[in-house]
């Protein structure tokens, strides 16, 4: 009896820890044969899922997130379609759905418990992309927004930024970032910008926007001065580079023009906006016929968009271009240097200003310069021609020897001073010493001022008399005396050989 209990008081202690600690029939209610599994796959495919198990069982079940597939406990549930349960525990579906991808539950009962082993279906798809916001988007240089993209696909995609200051190059890429924040700087910023989401099945798929870029109009003369003549046709030319596209409108003195029989304009547009290019070019001309007194002087070519409003100043006159030097056939002697120069000019001449100045010499090194001499001025009377094209010699003399000079020179006629001449450099004959270092830094020389007459009506003859017997004077004077010593010299060498 005692015995007899002490069986039935083993056998429940047995029954009590079997589900953790003791084996019935050899097995244990956790010893499965199967192993934890994720298929992945594509849709209208067949997936099997296994759930073996080495013990004795009452009934199994499949759950796919708490949705019941498949209950042999329960005679009356019928499966879903496209779910088969085989009888060794296996769960089938067929034809697979992107809605099937999630995780599958394979439950084991038994009297002496349950047993669960977890599985999963990825019904992998092609990545698909959205942005917000999409389309065309405008904004302004110094705006800055923020565009987010949103990605699906199985598995989940990586975005990549792609913009148009990147050059097609990945370095500015920005992978992983559903958002991206984007300063206009200018008008360079203009483009696609394109989030691109890969997850390495199928293709990538593409989103974003096409940045529209708005700017202040940027205008530029074709001619910053127009040369013309009393009674000529003037054209004076601006383009505009701008979007949204601009108004353009001229103005003399300040004063807004208007269309007349004498002043008209034309207006056209060169490029305008397109994908491939995201702002719009025009060209405006001002026509100016039959050249009035009071037409000459600066006019401006305004654009006005939403965004600003930009000019550019353009000079009607009727001054002479600048000066063209020539090469003189002529050769230089030791103290002497011919000069041959080119003035364009619708108007006649009446005078030129010419300058120049030694070159010092000795400049080493960037720390080491000597001051560049004063300049020298002569006024040179100009000569009489009748066509638009003035040619000059002219001869300076009382030069030193073997050395290099900087020569400038400018035109005038009836309204006023050509700008100068660029500088350009001479020698004079002689033998340079090796230890001379000739200077080639650009020296600045100053501007000539006086480079209008304000009497615009007069007719054009005026007196130099003054100005060009100084300078003649000085110059004869150096002449003279530069002559005697020669001289002087030649006859001495002539009497020490006749008497000798």
């Amino acid at each position: 009896m005692r015995s007899g209990c002490f069986v039935r008081l083993i056998s429940g202690f047995t029954i009590s820890v079997v589900l953790t600690l003791l084996p019935i029939y050899g097995y244990r209610i956790t010893d499965f044969s199967s192993v934890p599994t994720t298929v992945k796959t594509v849709e209208n495919d067949t997936v099997l899922l296994p759930c073996y198990h080495n013990g004795p069982y009452s009934s199994i079940r499949w759950l796919r997130e708490e949705l019941l597939l498949a209950d042999t406990g329960n005679p009356d549930f019928t499966p879903p379609e496209r779910v088969r349960l085989f009888t060794n525990g296996s769960l089938q579906v067929a034809n697979v759905k992107l809605e099937d991808t999630g995780e599958y539950l394979c439950q084991i009962a038994s009297e002496s418990g349950l047993a669960m082993q977890r599985h999963a279906i990825e019904v992998q798809y092609p990545p698909s992309v959205i942005s917000h916001p999409s389309g065309e988007v405008a904004m302004q240089v110094g705006s800055i927004f923020e565009i987010a993209c949103e990605a699906r696909g199985v598995p989940f995609p990586i975005i990549t930024w792609k913009r148009p200051s990147d050059n097609g190059s990945d370095l500015d890429h920005v992978e992983s970032r559903r958002r991206l924040l984007v300063e206009v700087r200018s008008r360079g910023d203009a483009g696609n910008i394109q989030c691109k989401a890969d997850n390495g099945f199928g293709l990538p798929a593409v989103a974003g926007i096409l940045l529209i870029v708005q700017f202040t109009p940027e205008v530029k003369a074709e001619a910053n001065v127009v040369h013309t003549k009393i009674g000529f046709r003037a054209t004076l030319e601006c383009s505009v580079t701008a979007e949204p596209s601009a108004v353009v409108h001229w103005f003399h003195h300040g004063v807004p023009l208007s269309d007349s029989r004498r002043i008209l304009r034309q207006d056209s547009v060169v490029a305008p906006r397109s994908p491939d290019h995201l702002h719009t070019q025009s060209r405006h001309l001002l026509i100016v016929q039959n050249v009035q007194e009071n037409d000459l002087g600066m006019y401006e070519c305004k654009a006005e968009n939403k965004v600003g409003i930009k000019g550019a100043i353009i000079e009607l006159t009727g001054r002479p271009l600048p000066t063209i030097f020539k090469a003189s056939p002529i050769a230089s002697t030791p103290m002497t240097h011919n000069l041959i120069w080119q003035t364009e000019s619708l108007s006649p001449l009446t005078e030129y200003k010419l300058r120049f100045r030694q070159v010092p010499t000795g400049n080493v090194g960037p720390h080491y310069r000597l001051p560049p001499a004063d300049w020298t001025e002569l006024t040179v009377p100009a000569e009489f021609s009748d066509g638009p094209i003035h040619t000059t010699g002219y001869t300076l003399r009382g030069l030193a020897s073997a050395s290099v000079y900087e020569v400038v020179v400018s035109s005038r006629n009836r309204y006023g001073w050509s700008d100068a001449s660029k500088v350009v450099r001479f020698a004079t004959a002689g033998e340079i010493e090796d230890a001379t270092i000739v200077s080639t830094e650009t020296i600045e020389y100053e501007e000539i001022v006086d480079n209008s007459i304000s009497d615009m009506g007069s007719s054009g003859n005026f007196d130099y008399s003054t100005s060009n017997s100084a300078t003649v004077q000085e110059a004869s004077k150096i002449t003279l005396g530069v002559t005697c010593f020669v001289l002087l010299i030649y006859w001495k060498s002539l009497y020490l050989v006749v008497r000798n």
